[in-house]
C-alpha cells in the first residue's frame, strides 16, 4: 500500500542490478518490495547515491498483512462499541419520556388483556430502567471503542507492544464470552469466539509473544535469515 521502493530512480547504481536502459532518458528501475520493473526517467550520472533501503518483504511483509488484517477486525469492533455508546447517550437524555410513553402502553395493554408477554415484559424494563446504570454502560463502551482504538491504530503501524495490548484484551474478554454461549450460544457469538481464539493463537505462536518460541530474538533471527538483502541487491529477478 505504500507504493514502490525505487531506489534505481533517483541515482545511478552500476554495480547493482537495480537499472536497465531502455533508450535515451528512459530506464526500467527495479522495485526491491516486489522486484517488479518500473519505467522511470533516467537520473542524472551525478546524482549522489545513498544506502539501498531494506522494505519488508519475505515473511516479514506477509505477516504485517496479517496484524493489518487484525487492525481492521478491531477497527470494526471500535465501530460497534461508539455506535453502542450513542445510543445508551441518546437512551438516557430521552429516559423520561420513553419511560412515559412504555407507561401508557402498559396501561393500555392490561385493559385490552392483550397476550404480548414479550413486549410487556421489555416495556416494565423499561419502566424501571435507572439511569445511572445507562450512564455507567455507556462509559463502559466509549472506554472499549478507546482500547480497541489503540490496539487498531498502532497493530496497523506494527508496533509489538501493540500486539502484546491485542493478546491481554482478548484473552480478558474471553470467560465473558464463554459464559454468553453458555447463557444463549448463537453463531454470531460462537464465531466472535472462534475468531478471537484464532488471533491468540497466531499472536502468540506466529509473532512469538511472552517469549513463546525463543521470543523476539528468535523471530528476529527467522526473518533475517528469510531475506538475503546482499544477493537481492545483486541479483535481479528477469525483466519481463
Amino acid at each position: 500500500m505504500h507504493g514502490h521502493v525505487v531506489p534505481g530512480a533517483q541515482a545511478r547504481y552500476p554495480d547493482r542490478q537495480l537499472q536497465v536502459p531502455l533508450d535515451e532518458g528512459t530506464q526500467l528501475a527495479r522495485c526491491l518490495r516486489c522486484d517488479a520493473w518500473v519505467h522511470t526517467p533516467t537520473p542524472p550520472a551525478d546524482a549522489p547515491t545513498s544506502e539501498l533501503p531494506r522494505p519488508l518483504r519475505g515473511k516479514a511483509l506477509d505477516e504485517l498483512v496479517v496484524i493489518r488484517a487484525i487492525a481492521l477486525e478491531r477497527g470494526l469492533h471500535v465501530l460497534f462499541f461508539l455506535a453502542m455508546g450513542v445510543l445508551l447517550v441518546l437512551v438516557e437524555v430521552g429516559l423520561p419520556a420513553l419511560q412515559r410513553d412504555a407507561q401508557v402502553i402498559l396501561q393500555g395493554l392490561d385493559q385490552t388483556r392483550s397476550g404480548h408477554q414479550f413486549l410487556a415484559r421489555w416495556l416494565n424494563d423499561l419502566v424501571n430502567l435507572d439511569g445511572g446504570h445507562v450512564w455507567v454502560l455507556a462509559l463502559i463502551a466509549f472506554g472499549y471503542a478507546a482500547l480497541e482504538a489503540v490496539e487498531a491504530v498502532f497493530l496497523w503501524r506494527g508496533k509489538r507492544w501493540a500486539e502484546y495490548l491485542t493478546v491481554v484484551a482478548t484473552a480478558a474478554f474471553l470467560p465473558l464470552e464463554i459464559y454468553e454461549i453458555a447463557e444463549k450460544a448463537s453463531l454470531l457469538k460462537v464465531g466472535a469466539l472462534l475468531v478471537n481464539l484464532v488471533i491468540l493463537a497466531y499472536l502468540i505462536w506466529a509473532k512469538r509473544l511472552f517469549g513463546v518460541r525463543g521470543g523476539l530474538a528468535a523471530l528476529d533471527r527467522e526473518l533475517a535469515a528469510d531475506v538475503d538483502w546482499e544477493d537481492i541487491h545483486a541479483h535481479a529477478p528477469t525483466v519481463g
